[in-house]
C-alpha cells in the first residue's frame, strides 16, 4: 500500500473514529468525550501518519533496517502519545477518566489501523 493510498484511507478511518463518539454521546446522552478530545485526536492523527511513512520508507529499504524502522517507529509513536496524555491528564482536572478513556480509544485503533497496513506491505514484500 502506497503512501498516498494510506493517507486516503487513514483519513476515511479517521472521520469514522472521530464522528463515533459524538453519536455515542448523543444515543447515550453522557459525558464520553472531553474537552480534549479533538487536540487528543489530531496530535495522534499526525504522529500516526509520520510514523507510518517512517516504517513505510524503512521497509523499502528492506534488510535489518526495515524491523528497526517497524519497531522504533512505533516505540516512538507510544512514547510521544503517553508524553502527551500525561501532560493533558495533569493539565485537566475534570474527567479524566474520560480522558483516559479516549486517548485508549484512538490510540489502540490508529496503531491498528497502521499495523494492518504495513503488515500488508510486508506481505507484498514477501510474494516478490
Amino acid at each position: 500500500m502506497s503512501i498516498s493510498k494510506f493517507i486516503r484511507y487513514f483519513f476515511l478511518f479517521s472521520v469514522c473514529v472521530f464522528a463515533i463518539p459524538y453519536g455515542v454521546q448523543k444515543i447515550v446522552a453522557a459525558d464520553v468525550i472531553s474537552e480534549y478530545y479533538v487536540p487528543l485526536f489530531l496530535f495522534l492523527f499526525v504522529l500516526t501518519t509520520i510514523v507510518y511513512v517512517m516504517s513505510f520508507l524503512g521497509i523499502k529499504k528492506g534488510g535489518q533496517t526495515s524491523v528497526l524502522a517497524l519497531l522504533g517507529g512505533l516505540t516512538l509513536k507510544m512514547i510521544f502519545s503517553l508524553a502527551m496524555v500525561l501532560v493533558l491528564l495533569l493539565k485537566s482536572t475534570d474527567n479524566q477518566k474520560v480522558l483516559a478513556g479516549n486517548f485508549f480509544y484512538i490510540y489502540f485503533l490508529f496503531t491498528l489501523f497502521e499495523v494492518i497496513c504495513l503488515l500488508r506491505n510486508l506481505r507484498d514484500q514477501n510474494k516478490m
